[in-house]
């Protein structure tokens, strides 16, 4: 320890522990440093300045720094005391080499202490010099004579450094007197007062060492804290390192594993698809000749029309045949002789794909169909495509590749939301990229869905969660299979996103797109986040890959809704469009939805007349008044409502005059009862049974007449009483009881006037809601409904007040913190009916007179005649000087295009009046006072190629137009093709030959978007064009028409006569000469049902409605028939002659047809009754086209083009 204190005291004093010379040889410190002041002449303090700075420093006059003077205030105060006493101790108790190393190191030091001209020091040495000649005289008794002399030497060079600073009298220190007397030169008075200072200071330093000790303790625990705090942080850090990169790995399993499972739910379902198709009743693998006695049970198809009428039924693979029993014999119905496709179909569909499907329910095989319809990316689509091709396998392969891949693409948004169906809802995410909209599916939700899902950050509450993502609920395994369900939407399909309301909350999404596909209706944890997710989508679809521009998505937020109400509002106004439209517009921007089921579309009773045997629309007393709610229909009911507003009384309940409301999901589920999946609905909601038989829907005339009479009922109708006959018929054959009276219920039994025909009634429905006595009074009920006398005075005066839970803001959910209270009135939100959104807040205008003239075919079909006669030589422009048969007659783009039988190609300019709001046309007495051809639009040109000699006079032609021109598609040709001409230049510009045979026939989508072409290889080719969406993501866009086809349909025995493609029914429908015709879906391209002909003749000419009705002729025998497109044979008609053309009206209700008997003749499609015969074309009609405005443009043999049109006093212009 000693030695350690002697190396820092020689440290701090800038001498190393070799700095002084161990070899007592030379001279001393002492005579060096007297030496040095000698001839120099300086200063003590300046000695000890220069000897402080370094033995070895001759630097003078040096102004020192302040850490040097800090140093020498330090050296000056604490050292000289410690080493004074430490060179004691090495005298007394070291051996004589530690005593002799300790001399000489302290020496050097002694005038480093003295430096400071410090009177303490001095007197330091004064006191040392005494002690040590005390311990020499110790010494010396213990006649230990080398120490003694250590201590003279000692003594003397201190005895020598004290004269040089005053200290020792230079005169009284002789030899002698160190002998004789050793302390003579000493003043003993000093010397004492010299102790009771060390004293002192001892006393002092001691305090001083206690508090720097302590000091020195609390910075040490301070020191430590701070490295605990360091260390702890330092902790954290790395955790959250650790965490982030263990949370990133997780994800990525996670996406990778949500790729698999998409994909592995893709190849499934495209399984599935292949092997229906190859398995139906038209497939090649069918187990039973077609047409066959096998049970087909339907279900409602969720495609949509651009009316929002879903007018399609849809095989239901999985039916329970057990409905068809009662409940009580149930047991045992599996062994029935009825077949039951389903188990056929598992066990086949196991053994055919080789999948692992054991472990999947019927009804997860369900929920991938109903995957596969909602799936409407471009993907997916393309996956069906070349079945029968060599390269199918191959291109199904890199369109699931490119499926899947849409999962790794970069995500704009992901976000936690719920997906409200009628079937179910289902909590996920959404993710939101350039090209798609994924959502992944985490689990079922028992009850709502609201706002009870969500937690406050945005995602789910974990009460929700309570199966770990498998779907499972109530501890039973529901249609999971534990794992994720994926649905995948192209984002270049949507057209709308509605935002619209869940539970009377502004909190949901209804994203709306093209091809007929259904809507998807999302509920999100606020309306911040749905906003932020429709401005994502819209974002993300302005500009598509390779820089194309495409359209606009449309954002429908509540007031866009509003201004487009009033848009629709004047529309409907100016007759521009029907009643029926106009109301479900008004649905639509209100928030009725068809996925949810709280708050479906709501229509008005229009009759009130169901006992009647004939139905007189013309007369008043046969209508409902509208403009009073249901409730206030029968006077004497509405008095017990107006009695109950008037006397409730309570504090917390406003009052009201009905209790229950005019549209709830009870109320939608009693009239769908018949029409699955609803009928699967309403079994549910009854705890797996239907209702007790005499509450439910069975009758028109009783259930109208019970919302007369009965205090609590006052609903309204739902859409599909004005389209949809089938929910009124008990396809699927369900046992649904039987009444107290003994009745057994079956169909809805229909009013007389309705004649046993569902159809019918739904005919005459519709034809009253389009009558003008209820043009005139609608606006009523759309106030009571939509508008002003909803809420507030005007709704307590029109009697239109409900319970207030019905109305949106009479409630905040989000301030409600009792979770129990919550989910109670969460569940009555859902269960007892919503107010639609307030659309209007002043009275709704009246609608305006009719308008005939634009609907000639409606209102007067005599008004049309004969106005022009062109000889076709003058639409050739010289390339002829003859008049040939007109072969074909196109209108496109309003041009009209003509093919004659030279196969001359001409375009000209369809002119048509100038028509204002009021009806009456302007016209000018410059210019032709009818409808006609205007200038040539192109040259004309010749189609170019060989064609079969077998079709002398049938070649089928189409208009198809595109980006910047139109072309003209010709079939028939020897080499099985079909050819593009393009019309600007007459360039054949594309030859696609994909069938094995000639191409018979072709039709274009009314948007140019898809051409589907028939051969006599008995197989339908759906093709996409430039138009076509879907295709900007493909290197074939810049093509007229993609290079290989999306579909291939089968199914047909012989060659494939005709086909129409319908885009807003989602249909495909070919004609063969088999005497049958087979509808596909066109996305999916997937087999949906066969129409047979009556007596299964060649089928001559199709024609299909966009109401879902299905006209086909026969020339083998000369008959008309009318079917639906669900397979009701509505009517049929024997014609005099053979027809060779057949066009709808542009409402599609009539169909104009013309043959070898010279004439023309209209027809209503429903019943093929005649409406009207035009006999002015006197020669056999070979081509016809009608245009927009009901014009018949004519082509006959003998080579004239004819107009039939209104005879009107028109301004012509351009269309």
């Amino acid at each position: 320890l000693y030695d350690q204190v002697w190396d820092l005291l020689s440290a701090i004093n800038g001498i190393g522990q070799g700095g002084a010379s161990t070899s007592t040889a030379g001279p001393t410190f002492g005579q060096r440093a007297r030496g040095l002041v000698e001839s120099l002449n300086l200063p003590a303090a300046e000695v000890a300045a220069v000897v402080t700075g370094g033995l070895g420093s001759v630097g003078i006059n040096v102004p020192s720094s302040k850490p040097n003077e800090k140093a020498m205030k330090l050296r000056g105060e604490k050292f000289p005391r410690l080493a004074f006493r430490l060179v004691l101790v090495y005298l007394y108790r070291a051996g004589l080499e530690a005593v002799l190393l300790s001399v000489q190191q302290f020496l050097p030091l002694v005038p480093g202490f003295l430096s400071s001209d410090s009177d303490q020091n001095k007197g330091q040495l004064y006191l040392t010099i005494w002690c040590l000649l005390d311990a020499r005289s110790q010494v010396e008794k213990m006649d230990d004579g080398t120490r003694s002399h250590v201590l003279s030497q000692l003594i003397e060079e201190l005895i020598e450094i004290g004269k040089v600073i005053g200290l020792v009298d230079k005169e009284k220190r002789t030899e002698e007197t160190m002998k004789n007397d050793p302390y003579s030169f000493l003043q003993q008075d000093k010397v004492k007062a010299l102790v009771r200072d060390d004293k002192k200071f001892l006393r002092a330093a001691k305090r001083k060492w206690v508090s720097a000790v302590e000091t020195l303790n609390a910075e040490t625990n301070d020191t430590r804290s701070l490295e605990l705090r360091e260390s702890k942080a330092l902790e954290e850090q790395s955790l959250t390192v650790l965490n982030s990169i263990h949370n990133s790995e997780l994800s990525r399993r996670a996406a990778y594993q949500l790729k698999e499972d998409a994909e592995e739910q893709a190849v499934a379902s495209q399984w599935c698809l292949i092997f229906r198709n190859l398995t139906d009743e038209r497939g090649p693998w069918s187990s039973t000749t077609f047409p066959s006695d096998t049970l087909v049970w339907w279900k409602l198809d969720k495609t949509e029309d651009p009316l929002r009428r879903r007018l399609k039924l849809k095989r239901n693979y999985h039916f329970d045949q057990e409905l068809l029993q009662p409940a009580a014999s149930t047991e045992g119905v599996g062994s029935q002789s009825a077949p039951k496709v389903l188990s056929r179909e598992k066990v086949s569909f196991r053994k055919a794909a080789s999948f692992k499907l054991e472990k999947e329910s019927e009804e997860v095989e369900d929920e991938m169909q109903d995957a596969n319809d909602e799936f409407v990316s471009n993907e997916s689509e393309a996956e069906s495509s070349s079945t029968s091709e060599a390269d199918g396998a191959e291109s199904k392969q890199g369109a699931a590749e490119d499926e899947v891949c849409h999962l790794t693409l970069y995500v704009l948004l992901s976000v936690s939301c719920v997906l409200v169906s009628p079937k179910r809802k289902l909590a996920g995410r959404l993710e939101v990229t350039h090209r798609s909209l994924h959502f992944h599916m985490e689990f079922f939700i028992e009850g709502t869905g609201g706002s009870m899902v969500f937690d406050s950050s945005g995602g789910f509450a974990r009460q929700n969660q309570d199966t770990d993502q498998t779907g499972t609920r109530d501890g039973d395994k529901a249609p999971g299979l534990g794992k994720k369900q994926h649905r995948t939407w192209d984002i270049f399909q949507v057209t709308a996103i509605y935002a619209t309301r869940y539970l009377l909350q502004h909190t949901a999404l209804e994203i709306f797109f093209a091809d007929a596909a259904p809507p998807v209706f999302l509920n999100f944890a606020s309306h911040r986040v749905a906003k932020d997710v429709a401005l994502t989508i819209t974002s993300s679809k302005h500009v598509g890959s390779k820089g194309k521009t495409k359209h606009q998505i449309h954002y429908v937020d509540r007031k866009r809704a509003i201004d487009l109400a009033e848009k629709a509002r004047d529309c409907w106004r100016r007759r521009e469009c029907s009643n029926f439209d106009y109301l479900m517009i008004l649905n639509t921007l209100s928030g009725r939805s068809y996925n949810d089921l709280t708050q479906y579309p709501v229509f008005p009773w229009i009759l009130s007349d169901y006992s009647s045997e004939a139905l007189d629309l013309s007369s008043p007393s046969v209508y409902r008044d509208l403009a009073k709610p249901v409730g206030a229909l029968d006077e004497k009911r509405f008095q017990v409502f107006e009695e109950r507003y008037n006397n409730f009384t309570d504090p917390d309940i406003p009052s009201f005059h009905y209790g229950s409301h005019y549209s709830s999901m009870g109320i939608v589920l009693f009239y769908l009862l018949r029409l699955e999946p609803f009928s699967s609905f309403h079994r549910t909601l009854q705890g797996g049974k239907f209702d007790h038989a005499d509450r439910l829907f069975h009758s028109i005339q009783n259930t109208y007449a019970n919302c007369l009479t009965n205090t609590s009922d006052v609903k309204e109708i739902i859409p599909e009483f004005f389209y949809m006959p089938e929910f009124l018929v008990n396809t699927n054959s369900y046992y649904i009881g039987v009444k107290q009276d003994g009745q057994h219920l079956n169909n809805v039994i229909l009013p007389p006037w309705a004649k046993g025909s569902p159809e019918e009634f739904i005919r005459l429905n519709r034809e009253a809601l389009e009558s003008e006595h209820t043009s005139e009074n609608l606006h009523r009920w759309i106030d009571l409904i939509f508008g002003y006398k909803q809420r507030g005075k005007p709704a307590v005066e029109a009697a239109n007040i409900f319970y207030y839970l019905t109305y949106e803001g009479t409630v905040e959910l989000e301030t409600m913190e009792d979770v129990r209270q919550r989910a109670s009135v969460e569940d009555q939100i859902a269960n007892f009916g919503q107010t639609p959104i307030q659309l209007f807040k002043k009275k709704h205008p009246k609608r305006g007179p009719p308008v005939p003239l634009l609907r000639p075919l409606y209102y007067s079909p005599a008004s049309t005649t004969l106005v022009s006669t062109i000889p076709s030589r003058s639409l050739s422009f010289g390339k002829s000087d003859e008049d040939h048969p007109v072969l074909y007659i196109g209108h496109c783009d309003g041009k009209i295009i003509s093919v004659t039988s030279q196969m001359v190609v001409s375009s000209r300019m369809w002119l048509t009046p100038s028509m204002p709001p009021s009806g009456s046309f302007t016209f000018s007495s410059s210019q032709d006072s009818t409808y006609g051809l205007g200038s040539e639009e192109w040259p004309c040109h010749k189609v170019r190629g060989y064609f079969t000699e077998s079709f002398p006079d049938s070649f089928c032609f189409c208009a198809l137009p595109a980006i910047s021109t139109v072309y003209l598609l010709s079939c028939g040709h020897w080499d099985n093709s079909f050819k593009l001409m393009s019309l600007t230049d007459g360039q054949t510009v594309q030859s696609l030959c994909q069938h094995k045979d000639v191409v018979t026939c072709a039709s274009v989508a009314a948007d140019g978007s898809i051409v589907v072409t028939g051969s006599r290889d008995t197989t339908v080719m759906v093709w996409e064009t430039q138009l076509s969406s879907n295709r900007i993501k493909r290197s074939d866009s810049k093509l007229a028409v993609s290079d290989k086809p999306r579909h291939v349909l089968c199914g047909h025995d012989d060659a494939v006569t005709c086909v129409v493609v319908r885009t807003e029914l989602d249909l495909v429908v070919s004609g063969s000469e088999d005497g049958t015709c087979i509808l596909y879906t066109l996305r999916q391209g997937r087999y949906v049902r066969s129409l047979v002909h009556p007596s299964r003749k060649s089928i001559s000419l199709l024609v299909v409605s966009p109401h879902g009705l299905v006209g086909l002729f026969s020339n083998k025998d000369l008959n008309f028939h009318s079917f639906s497109v669900n397979g009701k044979h509505l009517a049929s008609a024997e014609l005099n002659g053979r027809l060779s053309c057949m066009e709808l009206s542009s409402c599609g209700e009539f169909v104009v047809c013309g043959g070898d008997q010279g004439y023309v003749t209209v027809r209503k499609l429903h019943s093929l009754e005649l409406v009207h015969r035009y006999d002015a074309a006197g020669s056999p009609i070979v081509s016809l086209c009608v245009t927009p405005e009901d014009c018949f443009l004519v082509g006959t043999r003998d080579g004239r083009f004819l107009i039939y049109a209104v005879e009107t006093s028109p301004r012509r212009e351009k269309r």
